[in-house]
């Protein structure tokens, strides 16, 4: 079984980045080959909103778009996390999103490559209220669902902004860790 993690965080080794981590193990300890893709780093132009892949079904922009899309559904689970940035996910997650409109399911002109892929979806936040990390699993969600990956579970945290925080919870990390390993017990 494989699982791809792909995060939103512009901080490579950040809280999500720690919290994804910790999925990852859960996730390999209970069999799963893992990968890990950081958008930031990642090649990833900006959509020019020119609708040419509305009729061909392929973008203009030769970056590593594909290859992602690709792994995604090559793959029997994906992890999408992202911190909040207002609200919502974060710009580099954002852009990510826009440009996988030749990959959704209501644009007629490209073959959606349906396999079992499952996803999960992680969002982590500064603020205490659950509701603004609610509303990045519905983006996650929303955003999966035109790829016609249905959302199995998410994992959200809340009051983690600097890394000293995430040391004062080491039981988060411990609740990440279980959470790898039930997604890959729900997902086998």
């Amino acid at each position: 079984m494989k699982a791809l993690s792909i995060s939103g965080s512009p901080r490579k080794n950040g809280n999500t980045a720690r919290i994804l981590s910790e999925i990852e193990q859960g996730l390999k300890d209970q069999g799963y080959k893992t990968k890990h893709i950081t958008l930031p780093e990642s090649n990833i132009k900006y959509c020019q909103g020119e609708k040419s892949c509305s009729k061909t079904g392929i973008c203009i922009h030769d970056d590593d778009v594909a290859m992602i899309v690709d792994e995604i559904y090559s793959s029997q689970l994906v992890v999408i996390a992202s911190p909040s940035y207002w609200g919502d996910v974060t710009a580099q997650m954002k852009t990510f999103i826009d440009r996988c409109i030749p990959y959704c399911g209501n644009n007629s002109k490209k073959t959606i490559k349906t396999n079992e892929t499952k996803g999960a979806a992680v969002a982590v936040r500064a603020g205490k209220s659950k509701a603004e990390n609610e509303n990045l699993v519905k983006t996650i969600e929303h955003f999966l669902g035109h790829l016609e990956i249905p959302l199995v579970s998410s994992f959200t945290v809340e009051g983690i902004d600097a890394a000293e925080d995430l040391e004062k919870r080491p039981h988060v990390l411990k609740e990440a860790y279980s959470f790898g390993k039930s997604l890959a017990a729900n997902c086998s």
